[in-house]
């Protein structure tokens, strides 16, 4: 704690007014707008550019001994204006190596010696792995020392021969199921972002930091035993050579359904013969301008697809759900699923899902990728309505929005907390998901460990630590619901629009976030964003009477915390009726620390209470007057 603590205060000076913003921007991100790749407005700037690569994987994963074997060429093409003297390559895996640093404990039958990496070329010139100082591994990144510089405006081959074993019972966002069935993630080499704001991105993967990654295009071949199914990122596209005939029917039967139509199903896996008769069938799956790939395989898995309608000028979204028969909520997961996408695409954040597929995988915790979700069963329907559109809403930020999750967490999971409030309530009756996080919020809010959001994710831990839980998806869920609240569904989505078009297949920052919605709105906010995401503080009103008569009460709301948050007031009479007053939390644009408001006495008034379940306050009991007749 001391450690972190001290980081924090030596950060926070860093922060300047810059540019004529009204919110203080880092130094070190002050060069993007001086190099024009940023714009004060918002905007990418006239010199915005990234880097991206196409990769072409071969992979053969054996289920008995949990074995991938891989071969991949990629091209990495250099938009920058940077000479490259050096790559960047992950290798997430070796967050099981021995002695890595990782923020969960790892069962010692999953530790090994690292990644094997049998064959490295860069340009058709092999790398030698051994004893060699041009080529170092650390954590979760092996960095090589070019011998030959990348130019601006060039590109780079590598080709890559490596193995892995999948971890059995350390599942950390992907591994093991049964002996069967498994979700694979973090698999391959990948090439780190490089980028106009920090360079290479070389945090090191410990399990709690999750995706920054480069635009890329997809063409994978998975070759699996006989009658093992695969899922992934993309589109199959050779389902006539590995499905018998009947699915095959099946799945192109679902392109246009608007039913669910049960590709596998129970019967069918009884009398087994579901793949192409080979003793390995290889599937191929490509995907274009996405950030990771996924996949998942199964021997014994239930298969469900149906399809949507997300925009006149696009063909449906294939949207499947595969998962064991003994996982009973999932029997509804591919029809939730397809509410989740029409709701996303129609109503919040109201912009067509942007892929041609999902898929919700039955394996453990809940976790996202680009067309895939990885999930466990949850045992009460509210439970799986949350955590599916939840995972789904991920789609939006931070695959197609590139944000920086490994920096600045509350970018995607602030957001896939609060898109789907609506969805959610309105799915699974009875449950509320604004009262959920709120309460999750208060737990923790005032305290040391509610640390600003602005600080990057890295410094205050990763998952299961209270600070990154409360930053990264209560605090920014409630700043964002509170948000559209104050400016209306209309002006909310007007802005949340513009802020898309301008950044969807790119890397936005904090700041291009905040000043696009200054910019659309023509609204400074930073009376809002500053509080909620730069500073310490906690939201706190109180309630006093300030004086009566005969036909008014007089009363003061008290701004005691630093967050703004409205002011709801409940009027209760003596005959149990009730009526209600409301403030926008732009009262405290103007009062700072307090507001007057006049009640009308049209009838005897017994008490009056401030706030409701939906406005986040973390000491109450001054939230309610006794009125004295």
């Amino acid at each position: 704690m001391k450690k972190y603590v001290l980081f924090l205060v030596i950060l926070f000076p860093s922060f300047q007014i810059f540019g004529g913003s009204t919110l203080p921007v880092p130094v070190n991100l002050q060069k993007a707008y001086e190099n024009g790749t940023r714009s004060m407005d918002g905007r990418p700037g006239p010199a915005y550019w990234q880097n991206h690569s196409d990769y072409k994987i071969e992979v053969r994963f054996e289920p008995a001994t949990r074995t991938i074997d891989g071969h991949e060429k990629i091209v990495y093409y250099n938009e920058s204006p940077d000479s490259l003297d050096r790559l960047v390559i992950r290798l997430y895996q070796d967050i099981f190596k021995k002695g890595n640093a990782r923020d969960w404990a790892a069962s010692p039958e999953d530790l090994h010696d690292g990644v094997k990496i049998r064959l490295l070329k860069i340009d058709g010139q092999e790398i030698a792995l051994d004893e060699n100082p041009d080529v170092r591994r650390y954590g979760t990144n092996m960095r090589i020392r070019l011998q030959r510089k990348i130019a601006p405006k060039s590109s780079a081959l590598l080709e890559v021969d490596w193995q892995l074993t999948i971890s059995k019972k350390s599942n950390i966002r992907m591994g093991t199921y049964d002996s069967t069935s498994f979700h694979i993630a973090y698999w391959y080499p990948q090439i780190a972002v490089y980028d106009d704001l920090e360079g290479w991105d070389t945090f090191n993967y410990t399990g709690g930091q999750e995706f920054y990654n480069d635009f890329c295009n997809y063409d994978v071949k998975i070759t699996v035993p006989k009658n093992f199914v695969v899922w992934a990122t993309g589109r199959l596209q050779n389902m006539d050579e590995v499905l018998q005939k009947k699915f095959v029917k099946r799945y192109k039967k679902a392109l246009s359904a608007d039913e669910v139509i049960h590709v596998i199903t129970e019967e069918d896996l009884q009398q087994g013969h579901i793949t192409a008769d080979n003793a390995w069938n290889t599937f191929i799956y490509k995907a274009q301008h996405v950030p990771d790939f996924a996949f998942s395989t199964s021997d014994h898995y239930l298969w469900d697809l149906t399809s949507a309608k997300v925009a006149e000028n696009r063909e449906r979204v294939l949207i499947g759900a595969a998962y064991k028969k003994e996982s009973e909520d999932f029997y509804e997961v591919a029809e939730v699923a397809k509410k989740a996408i029409l709701f996303f695409s129609n109503e919040m954040p109201a912009y067509p899902f942007p892929y041609p597929s999902l898929t919700v995988f039955n394996g453990s915790g809940g976790m996202e990728f680009p067309m895939m979700v990885n999930d466990g069963s949850a045992r009460e329907r509210s439970g799986m309505v949350h955590v599916t559109s939840h995972e789904i809403a991920h789609t939006y930020f931070p695959f197609m929005m590139g944000t920086n999750e490994r920096k600045y967490a509350w970018m995607d999971e602030g957001w896939a907390t609060m898109l789907p409030f609506e969805f959610q309530a309105r799915e699974a009756k009875g449950y509320d998901p604004i009262r959920r996080t709120i309460t999750r919020y208060l737990r923790i809010a005032g305290s040391e460990y509610d640390v600003p959001m602005i600080y990057p994710a890295t410094i205050y831990g990763g998952q299961g630590r209270f600070s990154y839980r409360n930053a990264s998806y209560n605090r920014p869920g409630i700043a964002y619901y509170l948000l559209e609240e104050y400016l209306g569904r209309e002006r909310f989505l007007k802005a949340m629009h513009e802020y898309i078009e301008r950044w969807k297949g790119k890397h936005p920052m904090p700041f291009d976030f905040f000043f696009t919605f200054n910019d659309v709105l023509k609204e400074d906010l930073s009376w809002f964003f500053k509080p909620w995401f730069f500073e310490f503080g906690y939201p706190d009103l109180a309630l006093q009477k300030v004086d009566e008569d005969e036909d008014n009460l007089l009363l003061k709301v008290v701004k005691k915390g630093k967050l703004p948050v409205p002011v709801k007031l409940i009027i209760l009479y003596q005959d149990s009726s009730k009526a209600y007053l409301e403030r926008s939390m732009a009262v405290w644009k103007t009062h700072l620390k307090e507001i007057e408001i006049s009640v009308k006495k049209e009838k005897p008034v017994l008490e009056i209470w401030l706030g409701d379940e939906h406005v986040p306050d973390l000491f109450e009991k001054d939230n309610k007057l006794k009125i004295e007749e």
